[in-house]
């Protein structure tokens, strides 16, 4: 079992990178439409983007970085579809798979 250690903190560190580099150029474009003149009310999407940004470099094991990922996934699609109404389309983002639990 230790020997699958290493290999699962390199899957696990390999993920959250990922996961923070959707979350950072999600945020990018977001902040992109912004400066455009499109409205994020309340700034709402934006601290939604901070705070999982924040709780992505705080992860530490599979379970945090699985709700990261359901959240960002959510959010996502949320932003999509503000954009949509407003007449722009986004790309697809590609999310880690976390191992599956036994």
């Amino acid at each position: 079992m230790q020997e699958d250690t290493p290999m699962k903190e390199q899957t696990l560190r390999i993920a959250k990178e990922k996961t923070l580099e959707n979350l950072e150029e999600m945020q990018g474009m977001l902040e992109r439409c912004i400066e455009e003149g499109m409205i994020d009310l309340e700034d709402s999407y934006h601290n939604e983007l901070l705070g999982l940004i924040e709780e992505a470099h705080l992860v530490k094991g599979w379970d945090e970085l699985r709700e990261v990922i359901t959240k960002a996934r959510t959010l996502e699609v949320d932003i999509a579809a503000w954009l949509a109404r407003l007449g722009r389309t986004t790309l697809s983002f590609s999310w880690p798979r976390p191992p599956p639990i036994f």
